[in-house]
């Protein structure tokens, strides 16, 4: 019945599956007429995935057959587009520092004019194949993700001319460097490797260019197509080893330094931005010479607070960018806080979700003090023929979100109000608030809490909030959508809570309920 099929079908059915080579390979054994359809159509084959753990069972190094396999794979895509992703992790895990006879670049170097989307973790030595390119045009090539999981102690060996492989790729939009080791690299990246920034749209650097922090925005600088921006800065072992030994006027000196360096930068057409610093160089850094009048949405993971609430503000009105989504993650915040109200109120006609991480063990009063001026009505103290007016900051507010260490009786009476106050306090008919509040409604809420007060009297206040927000959840019209997270709900709460990563607590966002 199966060989009945035309070949128009089969290929239909085949799209539907996943194209791994486990699926193609049962598929080509269904009959003779699959495999002769399957095998001649090039698109099927077009996406290759290397990996010893997924490919190669039980087999941890690459060798000749592997190479042929794979190299067979891609001849049978013809001239389509190749998309290919290669992880040696497998390898890497065995932690040897033998010399490996075969590299799986192998595969897929003799195919470069046709590669569309390049997505790579490998031991840094095992790039050199595709370092050494000199002259090869890669006409098709899209995207490339380069990871390299840099173990302290490694060895880095670079020529020292500059790689430009990428250079000669006139269609590459797309770029990501990544360093998943808790160590920065000990050299700068961007510095090394050349790409065509003035034509990316989205571009991701994480932890490959501490060595020269201002390279970020210098590359800035020139990027004015992106759209996209994601920055991972300021891991301490990238300047030196004896990064703790500096004395206060060293260090000084070392970031004036760096300061000095800095491009200023135009990107008209940036819409998303995310910024994780570690301690060393902070979000400001970036933001104090940056302007982006498109800017929608802006996430930052800031390891203090001690000067962001001024870059904000000065990045804010240089920029008048229209922000939708704002993310603060402090996750080593400072005594003091940071006063974020006057940011706030710039960005106060558009933004429309805000998510505030302090999750720290210290209670930061200007947390409490940005929920009581969110809080509906704001008095601005000026009277008026009605009685008083209204300045209510961020009017259009539709996405909240709080993550705290510790739920004070302070700050759960707060957080109460302010949920209340937008569009869910009891307001009388007559009111000239009720229709604007239903039209300015708070439509989701997230709130994170790892412990609560001990005393009874401070939980019962806790105990409230829980009771009022849950009232807020089970209306019937306009029901407030609630996300309960972390463990200080107790066992009676939905199990809906989620672990915050260690140090940047990235995964405390609406996109990760």
């Amino acid at each position: 019945m199966a060989d009945r099929l035309p070949p128009e079908l089969i290929i239909e059915i085949v799209h539907y599956l996943p194209l791994t080579d486990a699926t193609l390979g049962v598929l080509t054994q269904v009959c003779s007429t699959w495999r002769r359809v399957i095998a001649s159509e090039p698109k099927l084959w077009r996406k290759l995935i290397l990996s010893p753990r997924v490919n190669w069972d039980r087999c941890v190094r690459p060798s000749q057959s592997h190479i042929e396999f794979g190299q067979q794979w891609l001849q049978r895509a013809g001239p389509c587009g190749l998309e290919i992703f290669i992880d040696d992790s497998a390898i890497r895990e065995t932690r040897t520092r033998t010399p490996r006879p075969y590299n799986l670049l192998d595969v897929i170097m003799p195919f470069y004019k046709q590669w569309q989307a390049l997505q790579l973790s490998l031991h840094f030595d095992c790039y050199k194949p595709l370092f050494d390119m000199v002259g090869s045009e890669l006409t098709m090539l899209e995207e490339v993700s380069l990871e390299f999981p840099w173990r302290y102690g490694d060895v880095i060996q670079l020529e020292q001319q500059l790689i430009k492989t990428f250079d000669a790729a006139p269609r590459l939009k797309h770029v990501q460097l990544v360093s998943n080791s808790k160590h920065s690299l000990p050299l700068s990246l961007p510095d090394r490797i050349l790409f065509p920034y003035q034509r990316l749209t989205t571009l991701v650097l994480e932890y490959v260019s501490d060595a020269n922090p201002s390279v970020l925005t210098q590359i800035l600088a020139v990027a004015t197509n992106l759209e996209c921006a994601r920055f991972g800065l300021g891991y301490q072992g990238a300047w030196d080893r004896d990064y703790e030994d500096l004395t206060a006027d060293e260090w000084e000196r070392r970031y004036e330094l760096h300061c000095s360096t800095r491009s200023f930068a135009s990107c008209s057409k940036l819409m998303d931005l995310e910024i994780i610093s570690q301690g060393v160089i902070e979000a400001d850094f970036v933001l104090e010479v940056l302007t982006a009048p498109a800017l929608q949405e802006l996430r930052l993971y800031h390891h203090f607070a001690l000067k962001l609430s001024n870059a904000l503000e000065t990045f804010q009105k240089r920029s008048k960018a229209p922000l939708r989504l704002l993310h603060l993650h402090y996750y080593d915040d400072d005594e003091a806080g940071t006063d974020l109200v006057p940011f706030l109120e710039l960005v106060g006609e558009t933004l429309q979700e805000l998510v505030y991480d302090v999750h720290d063990s210290t209670f930061d009063q200007r947390v409490l003090e940005t929920m009581e001026m969110i809080t509906f009505p704001h008095d601005t103290g000026d009277s008026t023929r009605a009685g008083k007016s209204y300045d209510p900051l961020l009017p259009n507010l539709k996405r909240l979100g709080v993550a705290l260490h510790f739920c004070y009786p302070e700050f759960a009476r707060a957080f109460g109000r302010a949920v209340a106050s937008r569009g869910y306090a009891d307001v009388s008919p007559c009111c000239w608030l009720k229709d604007w509040l239903k039209e300015h409604r708070l439509e989701e809420v997230m709130l994170y809490c790892d412990w609560f007060e001990h005393h009874a009297s401070e939980n019962v206040t806790v105990r409230e909030l829980k009771r009022q927000l849950r009232s807020f959840e089970e209306r019937e019209v306009d029901a407030l959508q609630m996300t309960w997270c972390g463990k200080g709900w107790g066992r009676e709460s939905p199990p809906k809570w989620l672990p915050c990563e260690a140090g940047t607590n990235r995964t405390f966002s609406f996109d990760n309920r």
